[in-house]
């Protein structure tokens, strides 16, 4: 597990960033290490992102490019999600051997996303790494020190908030008559129910004797909030399948 982890934040291909072990093991994690950021392949490295750049509003979502577009910057924050979760794996050797266990298997099925979006990608005619890929997580590495504030940052803000995003694209790319895209949308989402919960079940064992919520404020860092852990639109139904209480959708809801 260790070895692939690094294999992942060393790798300067996207075949070798997305390559996954039919067997891994955990006998030796090994010490700690940390990365800053990881090394890119040649034309993916990270970019500042410009305000004109921000993704087409929906209303655009007629226009197959347009929709290529969307599905390009949502296969860079899967991309992202690999790296970070490769490095959560280098950085705390010491978790519980069930919780390295899970963040591996969420690695292979955020790999499984970004081959997902390529397919459809190239379908509409766009390459991944054609268009400006971005920082994002990795500006978030500094605050990611223990594994409850891994679950808190990862799963509890940037996973939630994809349990609004998800639909809310899918619907519109359905209601332009994209099912391809829309379908892909709704097994994403399914994927991120699952991460969901995994993040909310471990932030349970890691708290002690705080309470959730407390200790989830406590441990996203000072540049994040409730209101980066949802959408345009609350799914409460979504939350509720990933096991978080509905004290907490009305909290996120009010933030």
């Amino acid at each position: 597990m260790k070895e692939w982890a690094l294999r992942i934040l060393s790798a300067d291909t996207l075949e070798e960033k997305l390559l996954c072990p039919d067997v891994l093991t955990d006998e030796n994690p090994g010490e700690p290490l940390v990365f800053n950021e990881p090394i890119r392949p040649i034309g993916m490295g990270f970019n500042r992102r410009t305000k004109e750049e921000k993704l087409p509003p929906f209303q655009d979502h007629r226009v197959e490019e347009k929709r290529a577009v969307c599905l390009h910057r949502f296969a860079g924050h899967e991309l992202l999600a690999v790296e970070i979760m490769a490095h959560a794996l280098t950085a705390f050797p010491e978790a519980p051997k069930a919780f390295r266990k899970g963040v591996a298997h969420t690695l292979k099925e955020e790999q499984g996303h970004v081959k997902m979006y390529m397919a459809r990608m190239e379908e509409m005619g766009l390459k991944f790494g054609d268009l400006p890929l971005y920082k994002h997580f990795w500006n978030h590495v500094p605050y990611l020190t223990s594994p409850i504030r891994y679950v808190s940052v990862m799963s509890l803000t940037f996973e939630m908030a994809n349990l609004d995003f998800a639909p809310l694209y899918g619907r519109s790319f359905a209601a332009f008559g994209d099912d391809k895209s829309a379908a892909l949308m709704a097994q994403i989402l399914k994927d991120e129910i699952n991460h969901v919960s995994f993040g909310y079940r471990w932030l349970n064992k890691f708290k002690g004797e705080n309470p959730a919520w407390d200790s989830w404020l406590a441990s996203i860092g000072p540049k994040l909030g409730p209101k980066r852990a949802k959408g345009f639109v609350v799914m409460e139904e979504n939350r509720r399948q990933a096991g978080i209480p509905d004290d907490w959708i009305e909290k996120i809801k009010e933030a």
